[in-house]
């Protein structure tokens, strides 16, 4: 039977494991219009890369951090969280998008963190929250300047990203979930948030594939609803005016849209400065990650949004 549940897992991990590519320029935060340039291997040349920073005692705390080679100081970091169904994925599939982030004239923290179903919720939100802990001590010897910190990711990260944004911001949800923030409100400048799942309620109804056994992976509860604490994943019901600024976007024949569509409603209601990409009746047919295909123009053009985000929210 174990054996059979490990296969399950593996099948479940495997397909929530998904591509990358990359992208970018300059040593300060530069505005995508005035230096967007998709160029990978200038990329590679131009961004110190130290990988495998410890910075939790938990198992698979370990952080890559990208910055300019240049050494410039006093740039924003981001902490990016990598997608993959809460039971897949790993930082290295997100290590060019991140360094193309980087490039733009930014620190980048792109960490790993244990996995479902060995590690249940809310692991991953801890572990982000000692990554920020950790960037509070140690930033600035890349050039990091944490006070003004933008946290991101995919799919499954883009729900704990929003998720430690709303930990940061909403001292209730801090409290319940018995987490202090290594970050004050003040501190964080934005999220953005890549086709994430945002509203347990409603999210099944998507009809995402494996939906199901992902979250019930990630919860350790059949259904996944039934979870004691499954509304503390929501984070529709747990934003404050204190809340970032979003950069969020989603692809129009991702499954998961109406989650997107959702959040950014429901930021609005909360007067939440929101900056949407949804693609909404344009046909283009984007897929769940479309967003690091930088080799497709819609690729590269939410990229330059994104960097639009980061430049008007880092100044």
């Amino acid at each position: 039977m174990f054996l059979v549940f490990s296969m399950v897992i593996f099948v479940i991990a495997a397909a929530a494991i998904w591509a990358t590519a990359s992208f970018m320029d300059d040593a300060s935060p530069t505005k995508a219009s005035e230096a967007f340039l998709f160029d990978l291997e200038k990329i590679q040349k131009e961004v110190n890369v130290v990988k495998d920073l410890v910075y939790s005692d938990k198992e698979d705390s370990l952080l890559d951090i990208y910055s300019p080679a240049e050494g410039s100081e006093n740039l924003p970091v981001i902490l990016w969280i990598h997608g993959g169904g809460f039971v897949g994925g790993s930082k290295d599939s997100r290590q060019e998008y991140g360094m193309a982030l980087a490039h733009a004239g930014y620190v980048v923290a792109n960490i790993d963190y244990a996995l479902a179903p060995e590690q249940l919720y809310p692991g991953p939100v801890v572990q982000a929250n000692e990554a920020l802990g950790y960037l509070q001590l140690h930033a600035e010897k890349y050039g990091g300047d944490m006070s003004r910190v933008f946290i991101g990711g995919d799919s499954a990260g883009a729900q704990i990203s929003s998720q430690v944004a709303a930990v940061m911001s909403n001292k209730g949800l801090a409290q319940d979930m018995n987490i202090m923030p290594a970050v004050q409100p003040e501190q964080l400048k934005g999220a953005l948030l890549f086709c994430g799942l945002f509203n347990m309620e409603t999210v099944r109804a998507t009809g995402f594939p494996n939906i199901d056994n992902f979250l019930s992976a990630y919860t350790g509860a059949k259904p996944f609803e039934s979870f004691e604490n499954i509304d503390q994943l929501s984070t529709v019901n747990h934003l404050t005016p204190a809340y970032p600024s979003v950069f969020i976007t989603v692809g129009d024949a991702d499954p998961l849209a109406s989650q997107s569509v959702e959040l950014a409603e429901a930021l609005e209601a909360s007067n939440v400065a929101v900056d949407s990409m949804f693609f909404i009746g344009t046909e283009k047919q984007l897929k769940h990650e479309f967003q690091y295909a930088l080799d497709t123009i819609d690729g590269q053009e939410t990229l330059a949004r994104a960097l639009d985000f980061l430049f008007a929210n880092s100044n």
